[in-house]
């Protein structure tokens, strides 16, 4: 229930670290029973504002007032206790304890001196069952999944009676059920008269759960728009970055050249019987709903998972890509969908992450000279414009944008004529995506060629110049640019999983 009354005041909010101003005189509100979007691209002062709304940082200049009451002096602990809780992308719960122990963390239900075990797991069971969750209350955290432990990181804040909840990428690792939870917590969050602010680069959830939306840009306000006068996203992102839509998904027009890479009759986990190919100067996607096989099919043609029939053709040879070491030698690169736990080293620094597949580059008579593998680093580090410190900065002090053009700096180093890339952009701002995108114009524009594996559409739409659709394990479709539509690549999609009728429903 919105209410007129903002619960939440900040007035010329000024905030500045040595060489960066982060925030610029921004003013910003949230009422009671409003879903706030908070938008802007990486460095936009996104994270500086929540951490002066939380008493994480301390504000330069301007005033903070909630529930009526002025801020003068805040923290973590002063802004919890007046009702600010907020959860964050990295899931901030102790994971050696229980999920009923992180629930009653420092409030124990005693019988005398003994800690009421059971009145702590029948709270903590029930509690969880009304917000839509099934989970083992008596399971340490450490024993859940990152998506599990997101959802007690967020019913653990709710959990805490909040007058203000706010929401950072919090659907990064959580499934489209999950996420549907989610998104009805928030729903109940707001019938309560709780406020809430949401931030995400999924621009669609956005527009899927805010009534309202405020856009910064360079630490400085651009507005804050309702989400029905905005429309949809083809209208927020040139308020973001400046650009339009069309031109984020820039793609030059290119000479298509030789096959580079082709597979006939491939079966494997979930997947049979797929044929298709990649040639030089050309982006091929990859499409199908979650589940589809599509995953599945680029791990076996990197070597990571075995086939159990077809064959595999690089540049008019047959090949046996048995293992990644095969795939890497005869010029076949894979960027995972799980980036985190398959295609990071996060607490080695960005030399080790650029060189980790590229020391044999820098090597002389078996040794690796690091003076020149520093300069390799550095020379992608350049090339790519990532954001750092310096090339010994571990890598998870990067942001997720930086993080992935790590990766990218990896295997453009490699060189390799094929490069299959899983759900690149999934988490990163659309400034950083534009980027990649245009990366993806310099690797074809080389006379490579590009599979890229990605569930939304209009990306993929934007940048293939050939879609080839998998339902069910099974190719359906190749389409070609001139007839891309999503309604055309949802119906293929849905072909080997839905009924007729239900296509129809859909369409």
């Amino acid at each position: 229930m919105l209410e007129d009354r903002p619960i939440l005041q900040l007035d010329q909010i000024s905030k500045a670290f040595p060489g960066v101003k982060a925030l610029d005189n921004v003013s910003f509100s949230v009422s009671s029973g409003e879903v706030r979007g908070l938008v802007g691209e990486n460095g936009a002062g996104k994270s500086t504002l929540i951490k002066i709304i939380t008493g994480a940082y301390t504000r330069d200049s301007g005033s903070m007032t909630f529930d009526d009451n002025e801020i003068v002096k805040n923290s973590p602990i002063i802004s919890t206790a007046k009702g600010i809780y907020a959860v964050y992308q990295d899931v901030m719960v102790s994971p050696h304890l229980s999920v009923a122990e992180n629930f009653f963390l420092g409030k124990q239900p005693k019988i005398g001196p003994f800690v009421n075990w059971r009145k702590m797991y029948r709270d903590a069971r029930r509690f969880l069952e009304r917000i839509g969750l099934d989970t083992d209350v008596r399971k340490t955290v450490g024993e859940l999944s990152m998506a599990e432990s997101e959802m007690v990181t967020i019913a653990k804040a709710i959990w805490g009676n909040p007058k203000l909840v706010i929401f950072d990428e919090p659907t990064a690792v959580l499934t489209k059920s999950e996420t549907k939870v989610l998104f009805k917590i928030i729903k109940d969050l707001q019938n309560e008269g709780v406020a809430v602010v949401y931030i995400s680069h999924n621009l669609e959830e956005v527009f899927e759960v805010c009534d309202t939306v405020t856009v910064l840009k360079d630490g400085a306000l651009v507005g804050t728009y309702t989400t029905e006068e905005l429309e949809d996203v083809e209208k927020l992102i040139p308020l973001m970055v400046g650009r339009t839509i069309e031109q984020m998904y820039y793609k030059r027009e290119l000479e298509i050249g030789r096959e580079l890479l082709r597979v006939d009759n491939l079966s494997g986990e979930r997947f049979n019987d797929i044929s298709f190919n990649v040639r030089a100067g050309e982006i091929v996607g990859l499409f199908g709903l979650i589940g589809a096989g599509r995953t599945e099919i680029a791990r076996a043609i990197f070597g990571v998972d075995s086939l159990r029939k077809g064959m595999i053709t690089l540049k008019g040879k047959q090949v046996k890509l048995k293992k990644p070491k095969d795939s890497l030698d005869n010029g076949v690169g894979y960027l995972p969908e799980d980036k985190r736990s398959q295609g990071i080293f996060p607490q080695q620094d960005i030399d080790f992450n650029i060189n980790i597949i590229n020391f044999e580059k820098v090597m002389k008579a078996g040794f690796i000279s690091y003076r020149k593998a520093h300069a390799q680093a550095r020379d992608y580090v350049n090339k790519l414009s990532i954001k750092i410190s310096s090339i010994y900065q571990p890598l998870f002090e990067l942001s997720g944008g930086n993080q992935q053009k790590v990766i990218i700096a990896r295997w453009l180093c490699k060189n390799p004529d094929v490069l299959i890339f899983d759900e690149p952009t999934v988490g990163i701002d659309v400034g950083t995506k534009s980027e990649i995108y245009r990366l993806f114009g310099d690797i074809t524009e080389s006379g490579k060629g590009i599979i890229l594996i990605s569930s939304y559409l209009p990306e993929l739409m934007g940048v293939s110049d050939r879609i080839y659709v998998i339902s069910a394990g099974r190719l359906v479709a190749e389409v070609q640019k001139k007839d891309f539509s999503e309604e055309r690549l949802l119906r293929f999609a849905m072909k080997n999983v839905v009924s007729t009728a239900k296509i129809e429903e859909a369409g």
